[in-house]
């Protein structure tokens, strides 16, 4: 079937100093669940938006 997957992906906001995202390695296959957990600010809506194509990867 499907997978999803990243590959040293990162991601930088315009202006900002340091990565949102930085260097990621994901694999999702398919039937498989993802569960982000963390703190605030560490990056896991921006991971879903790059999964959902809402922003550009870096």
């Amino acid at each position: 079937m499907a997978t999803v997957s990243f590959q040293g992906v990162t991601r930088r906001f315009p202006g900002a100093t340091r990565n949102a995202v930085d260097a990621l390695d994901l694999e999702i296959r398919d039937g498989e669940f993802l569960v982000l957990v963390g703190p605030s600010g560490c990056g896991k809506t921006t991971t879903l938006r790059m999964l959902a194509g809402l922003d550009p990867v870096d």
